[in-house]
């Protein structure tokens, strides 16, 4: 059940105002009752002392005291007047003992003693021949104080018990009027920021399942860097191969050029020998003519050097045939020669500038090799880093739960106030 705060305010008031006038009573009273007690007490004495002084006793028997009543002594302990006749006569000493000596002690003071269960005081004072004495009960004598506790405790602590829970309870409704506003905004505030904890835990959900994504696809790009540094490690070795090929077909056309060369040479050489195969079909035919000459002069076989200057023109024909045709495919050859030689001095020439290319690409290779090794760090980098981020999510997601919890728990608290 919900109380009011005013009145846990009035009721905490009153407490603490009663606990106050407890302590303070426990502590004053005492002391105040004391002085009371000592100031009628000293009153009791002055009016025996007055009475002795003007040693006029018989107005004191003639009529009933207010309260207690009186008697005088003789030097004797006898009393020798007395409220009541009946106890003129008695011996002070016999009925009280101790008093007479104390009275003849102190010739003036105020004597305490327990009679029959009764607590009576004796106020007595000596005129210089009898000892005038007024006695009364404790509750004779402190009637007026003790009344007044009886109504103090009565009546006046009952109102202050009153009047301070109705005080407490105005005071604690004027005290609470800011903390209620303030507990109302507080309510306001729980509610705005346990909305805003509600939408910061959906967004980190939200957050948390795009770092899932972006995990998977981090671990995808790992996988497709690694697959793309083999496949570029392939690569490299594919074009170290090609680059090695390639400087051996390089070599190649170096070694072609310089046949073609040779050949060019050996052309050269065929060609001589051609002219040479000519200069002696020349030769040959200029001897069948001189042999055709012979063989018209006497005495000489003429059928057979006729035969044989017929043989030697045939030769001398077909070697200047051959010749010809050898020239012919001499020159064609020489065409050939000169056209490789050319292409070939062609293609030397490119070669450099091959052979620096494909320096230039097995450094770009290396490069890219290098490059994608980078890569590959970098997304391992990333994967780590994203890794974190995602823990870190989680760590925040955890967080917000718990500061969730702590506003609902805050919220169910300030709900039981009833201010």
């Amino acid at each position: 059940m919900k109380a009011r705060l005013s009145a846990v305010y009035a009721l905490t008031l009153s407490l603490l105002v009663v606990s106050l006038v407890t302590l303070t009573l426990f502590f004053v009273f005492p002391q105040s009752s004391k002085i009371i007690s000592e100031v009628t007490l000293q009153a009791f004495l002055d009016e025996v002392k007055i009475l002795s002084r003007f040693k006029n006793y018989d107005v004191l028997f003639t009529q009933k005291p207010e309260f207690g009543y009186y008697y005088v002594l003789n030097n004797d302990a006898i009393t020798v007047h007395h409220n009541d006749p009946s106890k003129i006569g008695l011996n002070a000493k016999e009925q009280v003992p101790g008093l007479f000596e104390y009275m003849q002690e102190k010739k003036a003071g105020v004597y305490s003693y327990d009679y029959q269960g009764i607590k009576r005081y004796v106020a007595f004072s000596y005129d210089g021949n009898y000892y005038i004495a007024h006695a009364a009960t404790e509750d004779e004598l402190f009637r007026k104080l003790n009344e007044f506790r009886k109504k103090f405790f009565s009546v006046s602590f009952p109102i202050i018990i009153i009047s301070t829970i109705v005080l407490g309870f105005f005071v604690g409704e004027f005290l609470l009027r800011r903390p209620r506003k303030q507990i109302s905004d507080s309510k306001t505030l729980v509610k705005n920021v346990s909305e805003s904890v509600i939408q910061t835990s959906s967004s980190a959900s939200e957050i948390k399942a795009m770092a899932e994504n972006t995990e998977r696809a981090s671990k995808e790009l790992d996988k497709s860097m690694e697959e793309f540094a083999a496949y570029m490690e392939e690569s490299r070795a594919e074009i170290e191969n090609t680059l090695l090929r390639l400087t051996e077909f390089t070599d190649t056309i170096e070694q072609i050029t310089e046949y073609t060369s040779k050949l060019a040479t050996l052309t050269e050489t065929l060609s001589k020998v051609t002219d040479r195969i000519t200069d002696i079909s020349d030769n040959i035919t200029v001897l069948a003519i001189n042999a055709s000459i012979e063989t018209s002069k006497q005495n000489i076989d003429r059928d057979g050097l006729s035969r044989i200057a017929e043989m030697i023109m045939e030769l001398s024909n077909s070697t200047r045939n051959l010749a010809k045709e050898s020239k012919q495919s001499l020159s064609d050859v020489e065409k050939i020669v000169t056209s490789t030689v050319l292409i070939t001095e062609k293609v030397t020439k490119n070669i450099s500038s091959v052979r620096d290319s494909l320096n230039v690409i097995q450094q770009v290779t290396a490069a890219s090799t290098n490059n994608v090794d980078k890569l590959v760090n970098v997304s391992k980098t990333n994967h780590d880093a994203v890794e974190e981020l995602y823990a870190g999510i989680e760590q925040l997601e955890e967080a917000i739960n718990n500061i969730k919890f702590e506003i609902e728990k805050f919220a169910e608290a300030i709900s039981k106030f009833a201010i």
